[in-house]
């Protein structure tokens, strides 16, 4: 990430999430914090869209997009989306709710 880049959430908060449960096995293995070889797992940044669409998601607080950035060729191959929803009729609740994640084709 650039200095001048500004990510969506702290990225810190990557490195508390639990990847115990992780049943996916891959070789070489990969984690968060490596990947891949030239791959870096981080939050969206403002320099990777629309500002405007960047900040919205970012004041609200509920959008977690997190990226996977191929530093070789500097592109983002693949994304995923957590949102914090409110409940209403739970007492507005918070319930995550994971809404995609996608790979760049060849």
């Amino acid at each position: 990430m650039k200095p001048d880049e500004t990510p969506m959430f702290d990225p810190s908060l990557l490195k508390e999430v639990d990847w115990s449960q992780n049943t996916a096995t891959f070789s070489p293995a990969i984690s968060p914090t490596h990947p891949g070889e030239g791959l870096v797992l981080r939050p969206l940044c403002t320099a990777d869209l629309n500002r405007e669409s960047f900040e919205h998601m970012k004041k609200s607080g509920d959008y977690y997009v997190t990226v996977v950035e191929d530093v070789t060729l500097g592109q983002i191959v693949a994304t995923a989306t957590l949102i914090i929803e409110h409940k209403f009729i739970h007492s507005c609740a918070k319930v995550g709710i994971h809404i995609n994640v996608h790979e760049k084709s060849e």
